[in-house]
């Protein structure tokens, strides 16, 4: 099936960090209110914690988003799974929780039709390239395992961290491989040259 057919009669909609604009961003409530909705394509960001384990959240800390202090990356998972990560939107989305990638995949692969834009939030700079590359492979196996490899945007800010993904993983990794925006000035070491 191709995912990918948009037309000026058929503009995809895309839910950025779920439905955002409503509800607490990338938390499972913006992300099942989102599919409610109708969307095309959910969009949501990866980071890893203390501990290796992938979570949906934007910033690199917990501040803004939570009601907790400190670095995503500084917190094991049963650490941030006590935060409150829907207060700062309202009072009546307290209790809501920051989701493990996996809890966002199980929530998505009973809809056939939705197709996904993952950012990958670590990036490969300042001797945190293992990190950043785990993350990569990692995510991307588990959107081969769930069966959305050919409904898959990935992006990153990370030239350096595209050009490994097209490298490793190729077209024939399946998955759709975006650079978006500009990098970081930090993370900008040379352009990315991709070879088809």
């Amino acid at each position: 099936m191709n995912y990918w057919t948009q037309s000026k009669d058929n503009i995809y909609v895309a839910a950025h960090r779920g439905w955002s604009t409503l509800y607490p961003e990338n938390t499972l409530l913006a992300f099942k209110k989102a599919i409610e909705i109708g969307v095309d394509q959910i969009e949501t960001d990866v980071r890893i914690t203390r501990d290796g384990e992938l979570v949906c959240i934007h910033d690199a800390t917990v501040d803004r988003t939570t009601n907790g202090t400190g670095k995503v990356c500084d917190k094991t998972l049963a650490e941030l799974k006590t935060l409150d990560a829907g207060s700062w939107k309202g009072a009546e989305f307290a209790g809501e929780r920051i989701p493990t990638f996996i809890e966002f995949m199980e929530l998505v692969k009973d809809h056939p039709t939705m197709t996904l834009d993952i950012e990958l939030k670590e990036y490969p700079i300042g001797g945190n390239e293992a990190v950043a590359y785990e993350v990569c492979d990692r995510v991307l196996k588990i959107i081969d395992d769930y069966g959305f490899t050919d409904r898959v945007v990935i992006n990153s800010w990370s030239p350096k961290l595209n050009e490994y993904i097209f490298k490793t993983h190729g077209k024939s990794g399946g998955a759709q491989c975006v650079a978006v925006g500009a990098a970081a000035a930090d993370d900008i070491q040379q352009p990315l040259h991709l070879q088809h």
